[in-house]
């Protein structure tokens, strides 16, 4: 199989449960592979090794039975930097981004 293939199959399969199908297939892809979204979409023809088929096909799973790929990958990005993350804590959230600008933006005159 080629990262073309499996990253459709995956899609395919994430389509009914998430928003982001497409980038979470990328994302847990990349990280099997040790490589960007950018290095999948430049080499789409690339062959997988069937145990990395594998391994993907079980991320795939977590993510199509509910499990956040933050969860999944065990790490979240935020604010500039990547957090360890798992079921004992919360996600990081874009608007919580947000929040800590403004409370930036509050406590410089200080």
């Amino acid at each position: 199989m080629t990262i073309r293939t499996v990253l459709n199959e995956a899609t395919a399969q994430l389509d009914a449960v998430s928003e982001s199908a497409r980038l979470d297939a990328q994302l847990l892809l990349g990280a099997l592979l040790g490589r960007n979204r950018a290095a999948l979409l430049a080499h789409p023809d690339e062959p997988v090794a069937l145990e990395v088929t594998r391994r993907f096909r079980a991320l795939v799973a977590r993510r199509a039975a509910g499990e956040p790929v933050a969860y999944i990958l065990g790490r979240a990005a935020f604010y500039g930097r990547e957090f360890l993350v798992d079921r004992r804590v919360l996600i990081p959230r874009p608007e919580t981004e947000l929040l800590v600008e403004r409370a930036i933006e509050r406590l410089r005159p200080l």
